[in-house]
């Protein structure tokens, strides 16, 4: 009963600006996808049919809120729960959990691709879980798949999960050695990761009557997540943001090749960004944990910049507006070829 109620409740208020900004920047992909779709009146009836009724807008966060949602309840409710249900239900008890679908951790402290390399990178993660959402809705893969991924559960994963990769921090990750200190790993024993910057405390500059003053951001990933699209967008709702974004196209955003290899290329496109976010900032007290290779804490400065330069939030605010709208250009191309 709890499970449904929430499910409902989200359902319910998901269209109104009343959630975390965490929310938001997956709700602006998914409004951005159907202001586009509105000019594609089969393939947005299509996306509405395996939705229940929910726009992109409204299905863009499930795939956040179903950690809600406990493992081995019986699935009730209306189809789209149901699913959901079952889906974590396949991908909850041992790893590769639905969890671990939304990210990626490519090195950043060298130039490098998704495809030249392995560390940080796995068989179930984000660029390898939206082909395999492309795969059902193409046909190629059953819906009674392993991981109960129906065309409704690849719609709602696609919704959120093109949100996911034009985060640069879902994508790229720093690695520290057994001192600490930023290093490019050439194979994983050895290499901590930061977890896309999870594990490290944001110091920014902000300015105080004319001066420049370090303060505490948070968690560098939440940072990334949730403050940076407050700083984007401000107090503009949804609709007035996905009325401007959605109605001229952003620079560089078609992709090319077979819809199954974009996601490959939108991880090789945000890398640099990725790698500029953590080069913008110098780490400190880099304390490890031995056990699970991780990073345990850490703190990471923004530097200081030289004249005509950028503040830090400035520049990801800039980096996070044109993320969120080729994000929603390409996920409402995306179903456009496969649907």
């Amino acid at each position: 009963m709890k499970r449904t109620f929430i499910a409902l409740f989200l359902i319910s208020l998901v269209s109104v600006n009343g959630f975390a900004y965490g929310n938001r920047g997956h709700q602006l992909v998914g409004a951005i996808a159907d202001k586009r779709l509105a000019q594609d009146q089969a393939t947005q009836q299509k996306v509405r049919q395996l939705l229940g009724g929910l726009t992109l807008e409204q299905a863009a966060t499930l795939p956040d809120k179903i950690r809600d949602f406990h493992c081995g309840d019986t699935p009730t409710g209306n189809h789209v729960n149901r699913q959901l249900q079952d889906f974590v239900n396949a991908n909850c008890t041992q790893r590769p959990r639905h969890t671990d679908y939304h990210f990626t951790d490519v090195p950043v402290f060298e130039a490098e691709e998704y495809g030249a390399g392995s560390v940080g990178r796995e068989d179930f993660d984000l660029v390898h879980m939206i082909p395999t959402c492309i795969r059902v809705l193409k046909g190629e893969m059953p819906e009674n798949n392993d991981k109960k991924i129906t065309k409704t559960i690849a719609v709602i994963l696609l919704a959120h999960y093109l949100g996911d990769i034009h985060q640069p921090l879902h994508v790229g990750a720093e690695f520290f050695n057994q001192q600490g200190v930023a290093f490019q790993p050439s194979e994983e024993p050895g290499a901590f990761k930061d977890l896309g910057g999870n594990r490290l405390t944001l110091f920014t500059f902000q300015k105080v009557k004319s001066k420049s003053k370090l303060i505490q951001a948070g968690n560098l990933h939440s940072y990334w997540d949730g403050q940076t699209v407050n700083n984007a967008f401000g107090e503009k709702t949804n609709a007035q943001v996905a009325n401007q974004l959605g109605s001229k196209a952003p620079a560089n955003w078609q992709l090319n090749g077979d819809v199954s290899t974009w996601a490959e290329q939108i991880a090789n496109g945000i890398l640099p960004t990725a790698r500029e976010a953590h080069q913008r900032l110098r780490f400190d007290n880099i304390q490890l944990d031995q056990a699970q290779t991780l990073v345990k804490s850490g703190k990471a400065f923004e530097k200081k910049h030289g004249p005509g330069g950028q503040f830090y939030a400035l520049w990801a605010a800039d980096v996070v507006r044109t993320q969120i709208q080729k994000g929603g250009w390409r996920l409402a191309a995306l179903l456009e070829a496969v649907l």
